[in-house]
């Protein structure tokens, strides 16, 4: 003879929801704080330099800007368009055109950010690198360092967040940057899941 449910045991499903809920939210919000508090340290000194592509030009002026300052000696600009050629890319994030004859590789191969990993990890172990400085979006550094880590466990990685136009400070102001960091939340937990 099955049990009929009680007014007790329904009345926990909709508790568990918001406990459930509750703790969606916190892990969010944390989530947005820890980007929001992220700023570039002072860089020291790396093997290399490694700017993710995303968004605007930023990410690879600091790149530019950090192997220019001497903080590493090459710069591998990842996740570039095929389309997109050297000029392109002096044009869009500025710097010394003699910067990105010398010590600048263009990494073609990356579409996500797990191609990223892979192709920072294959030109690290090429140049014999053990110490890169990774410069991307704030709110995108969390799951980039994650997957960055397990393609080369073995290498020093020193975070260099940039803030860009999705502002994780301002996720409850903006549409824009609450949608941002909340996709980039929900890939990072399930990346940090998986």
């Amino acid at each position: 003879m099955k049990r009929k449910p009680t007014s007790r045991s329904l009345g926990i499903l909709p508790a568990l929801f918001f406990v459930a809920l509750a703790g969606i939210t916190f892990d969010f919000f944390a989530f947005a704080n820890r980007a929001a508090e992220s700023v570039p340290a002072v860089a020291h000194e790396a093997d290399g330099v490694v700017a993710l592509t995303g968004g605007s030009g930023m990410r690879i002026a600091a790149g530019v800007d950090l192997v220019t300052a001497g903080r590493g000696e090459r710069l591998l600009i990842s996740g570039v368009n095929p389309d997109v050629g050297m000029d392109d890319l002096i044009t869009l994030a500025g710097g010394a055109p003699e910067t990105y004859a010398c010590c600048v590789d263009i990494g073609y191969r990356a579409e996500t950010t797990i191609g990223n990993a892979e192709e920072t990890a294959a030109w690290a172990y090429e140049h014999g690198y053990t110490r890169l400085i990774i410069v991307t979006s704030d709110y995108h550094m969390q799951r980039s360092l994650l997957l960055l880590h397990r393609a080369m466990p073995d290498l020093e990685l020193q975070p260099y967040p940039v803030r860009t136009v999705v502002d994780p400070s301002a996720v409850l102001r903006d549409p824009k940057s609450f949608r941002g960091v909340l996709t980039e939340w929900a890939k990072w937990r399930v990346t940090a899941l998986g």
